[in-house]
């Protein structure tokens, strides 16, 4: 039942059958589900056990018709049916939001601010600081913004602000470090290797400790507590793009993901698939757009704390919806320890 490849204009592709509606059968039964949810695609599945709720993301819209034959519920658990599902990673970075894409705290660059490599044009996030096991300091990211999709040679500089964001009235861009460090993304099907490796993120050394903060744009210093991320929290990033935004965690992903990656710039074009995904809405607009990736996402609990959760790492963005892979993994994987507390005096 699920689509077989990404599939991003599918979502415009609804058919209305409601023209001939068809009796509702006298109960749900398999062949009858399974045929709707055949016939739509099943892109992802995902749950939210705090809401009791199952989320299928379908290629292509349910009717009125398919809806009276599919379950709403079952055993106490809602079921919701919606389009959508399909995450990508894209080149042509849109304008910031903001007057400016990058932060400065006391003159050191913040976390949440423009970053690229050096030997393309484009734009991402630098997520967060961090320190390795020699009290080596570093800087966090996308595997695609600063690893430059498994291209990236040891040693390659990191321009703050990224070359798609030089301008006249910016500040001069300089080295703000060297490539370090990626977690690989390995394209393939689920059914012909282990997807469970695939996280997108990568590390560089910090060049100068000095001209850095650990300041998440102007919000607030980077947590240094580490969680999980859970469905129904609500979260916080502040991103490159559209800079601060608060949106909530819809759910986790039970399926593996497909994502997209479309990378001019790196001469990429392959689909590659995740585990352990978490789906994402703004709570007012997009959570995230492009050129937000490797934003450090953090919840915010009810008594007013803030724990670093997770990376942005690809938006849906026709329909709202922003993927963020969890922070515990990425630390683990880059043998690294969150830095808060930086400079930030």
């Amino acid at each position: 039942m699920f689509a077989r490849q990404p599939m991003e204009d599918a979502a415009d592709a609804v058919i209305d059958e409601d023209a001939d509606v068809v009796p509702p059968p006298q109960e749900f039964t398999v062949p009858a589900v399974a045929d709707v949810l055949r016939r739509r695609a099943i892109n992802l599945v995902a749950f939210n056990e705090k809401a009791a709720k199952v989320i299928i993301f379908t290629k292509t819209k349910l009717t009125v018709s398919d809806l009276k034959m599919v379950p709403p519920d079952m055993a106490g658990v809602e079921i919701e049916y919606t389009v959508g599902g399909v995450a990508a990673v894209k080149g042509s970075i849109p304008q910031t939001q903001g007057p400016q894409a990058y932060y400065l705290h006391n003159q050191k660059y913040c976390c949440g601010s423009s970053i690229f490599p050096a030997n393309c044009v484009g734009a991402g996030t630098f997520g967060f600081l961090a320190y390795d096991t020699n009290n080596k300091l570093f800087g966090v990211s996308n595997n695609h913004v600063t690893g430059a999709c498994n291209h990236a040679h040891p040693g390659l500089p990191i321009l703050a602000p990224g070359p798609l964001d030089v301008s006249d009235e910016g500040i001069d861009p300089f080295c703000l470090g060297r490539h370090s460090r990626l977690v690989p993304i390995n394209d393939g099907i689920p059914e012909n290797m282990d997807i469970t490796g695939n996280i997108d993120a990568a590390s560089f050394s910090i060049s100068d400790p000095t001209e850095v903060c650990s300041m998440q744009g102007n919000l607030c210093d980077t947590p240094m507590a580490v969680d999980e991320p859970h469905p129904n929290d609500i979260i916080e990033k502040v991103g490159r793009t559209t800079g601060f935004t608060r949106g909530r965690i819809v759910g986790q992903a039970i399926s593996p993901i497909p994502v997209t990656y479309g990378l001019p710039e790196y001469r990429v074009q392959k689909s590659v698939f995740f585990s352990n995904i978490y789906i994402c809405q703004g709570l007012l607009g997009d959570f995230a757009k492009r050129g937000d990736s490797g934003a450090l996402v953090m919840c915010y609990k009810p008594d007013g704390t803030r724990v670093s959760v997770g990376l942005v790492f690809a938006v849906d963005e026709q329909r709202s919806l922003t993927y963020v892979v969890g922070l515990p993994g990425i630390l683990t994987r880059l043998g690294l320890t969150i830095c808060g507390g930086f400079n930030v005096q």
